[in-house]
């Protein structure tokens, strides 16, 4: 098994954040974070923030996100669905990966969206 650390060490997180399986890629999940922590409060730059992180980690492994198969995401409000969806649809195309979209009651440094990905070599 391939592991591969971005962020875990610099905030003393108990996981891996990639983890290569076969040729199943699993990343843990993103939240909009850069080497200085959260990039700010708004949503969409949280989310922006995401897919730059996304690209930069899917890299190591040779692939981009033509190889996202699955996207997990958790929303702090609901009602941010429309503007995700909108940003969402510029970073992939058809055929698009399947997503589960949930509200959820916290999330990490009160992050606004968190996303979790699967890729496939």
């Amino acid at each position: 098994m391939k592991y591969k650390t971005i962020n875990s060490d610099k905030f003393n997180t108990p996981y891996s954040d990639a983890i290569e399986i076969g040729n199943i890629i699993e990343f843990s999940g993103m939240i909009g974070n850069d080497e200085n922590g959260l990039v700010d409060s708004a949503f969409e730059n949280q989310l922006h923030q995401i897919f730059i992180n996304l690209k930069d980690s899917l890299e190591y492994f040779e692939l981009d996100l033509q190889n996202v198969i699955k996207a997990k995401i958790l929303l702090q409000n609901i009602e941010d669905m429309p503007k995700l969806n909108e940003i969402y649809l510029s970073y992939f195309q058809k055929p698009l990966p399947i997503r589960t979209t949930f509200a959820a009651a916290g999330l990490p440094f009160n992050a606004k969206v968190e996303i979790e990905f699967t890729a496939y070599k």
